[in-house]
């Protein structure tokens, strides 16, 4: 479990220019979200439907007395759903005042990233480029960087 409390006045985590990211697999493709923006990372457990949610909406987890949704990211992202598998990974993550766990299929690593290699999404042209705040290099990797705040923004009612 990854628990962190790395925050700035700025919203990122930037240390000397660099990026702090953790890095998840969805699709067999790497995505970064900032490691400021993850309260911990959860193993799969029971997920409790809620009818009527929206298809990218899984249902809800009780962690330690907090309830939140769980928001499943392959269908936000325009992927078809799948079962969970034993690398499936929840991210809690913590946007403003709302906390919401990401579904992913697997955690891989925490990267620090320097600025020089991060560029804007604008050149990315997906389904979810709306979610996309951009790209990062690292070796000879490509890691698209979700913009949280967009991507869960239909979680904060």
């Amino acid at each position: 479990m990854l628990k962190t409390n790395t925050r700035t006045t700025e919203g990122t985590a930037v240390q000397n220019g660099d990026q702090h990211l953790v890095v998840m697999t969805i699709d067999n493709e790497e995505y970064g979200v900032p490691i400021h923006s993850v309260r911990e990372i959860l193993r799969m457990m029971p997920v409790g439907r809620v009818p009527g949610a929206p298809e990218h909406v899984r249902g809800v987890i009780n962690v330690r007395g907090q309830v939140m949704a769980v928001v499943e990211a392959r269908t936000l992202l325009g992927l078809p759903a799948l079962d969970p598998t034993q690398t499936s990974r929840i991210l809690v993550v913590e946007i403003g005042d709302r906390v919401t766990g990401l579904l992913v299929d697997s955690v891989s690593q925490v990267l620090r990233i320097p600025e020089s290699n991060i560029t804007s999404g604008g050149e990315v042209m997906t389904a979810a480029a709306e979610y996309i705040r951009g790209m990062a290099r690292w070796e000879d990797r490509m890691i698209i960087l979700l913009d949280l705040d967009k991507a869960l923004a239909q979680e904060a009612a």
